[in-house]
């Protein structure tokens, strides 16, 4: 859906219009051919995922396909303008594998791993320690984030005026509140929830409402983040 609205952008025409000009899109221009590489990676993931692997390899090659979609991914935006050696590249496709890591982990354990009939299943301590490993994970995705977050914002808003007087900057700043209050939501169950969980099955209950709610927020990150690809950075200017 986002490469066929890019080819309308592309050629300034509407969405109805853009259906005989995709293939042209997708085949002879570089944010075509990102976009085929990023979708081929995802389905490379999926599949992999599906196998049920949890060997070495793996994890081996899990990692290598998520790093090759959130490259050609980070290589379609803003970050790609610098060029694909630039450091401006490199902080995105970091920002793109946390932010994978963060929204993953968070939706995976409140709408799957943690369902209750999954949780009944599992061996005695099973979930404390899923829980611990999950916050810790997330905990690094955070912390990445929030670096690249900050060395992207001061780039591409260049200035306090930039923030506040600009499009670009108002849905930075809607994204921003998103994930500060999904970064507290975090918080809460890692200092909280986590020890309330492993003494009784309310104090579970709560931690996954909490990242069922911290899910919603992070998907609202995400809606700002697609409409910020879309939107002028005044730092471009």
């Amino acid at each position: 859906v986002a490469l066929y609205a890019a080819t309308a952008v592309m050629a300034g025409i509407g969405l109805r219009e853009a259906r005989s000009m995709f293939w042209m899109m997708l085949s002879t221009t570089d944010y075509g051919h990102a976009g085929c590489i990023a979708i081929a990676a995802m389905i490379v993931l999926f599949a992999i995922r599906l196998r049920g692997g949890t060997g070495r390899m793996s994890d081996i090659a899990s990692g290598l396909t998520m790093a090759v979609f959130a490259v050609t991914r980070a290589s379609m935006g803003h970050a790609g303008e610098g060029g694909f050696w630039s450091v401006a590249l490199a902080v995105e496709s970091v920002h793109f594998v946390g932010i994978g890591i963060w929204t993953g982990a968070v939706f995976v354990s409140a709408y799957f791993i943690l369902s209750p009939a999954r949780v009944a299943s599992f061996a005695a301590g099973l979930t404390d320690r899923y829980l611990e490993r999950m916050s810790r994970a997330a905990l690094w995705a955070v912390v990445a984030i929030v670096g690249t977050g900050t060395y992207n914002a001061w780039h591409r808003v260049d200035s306090v005026d930039g923030l506040t007087h600009s499009n670009y900057g108002a849905t930075l700043l809607v994204k921003i509140a998103l994930v500060v209050g999904a970064i507290g939501l975090g918080a809460y169950n890692k200092f909280f929830g986590l020890p309330a969980a492993a003494r009784s099955a309310r104090g579970f209950a709560i931690v996954r409402g909490v990242l069922q709610a911290e899910s919603v927020l992070l998907l609202g990150a995400l809606a700002a983040a697609a409409i910020l690809g879309t939107q002028q950075a005044p730092g471009a200017m």
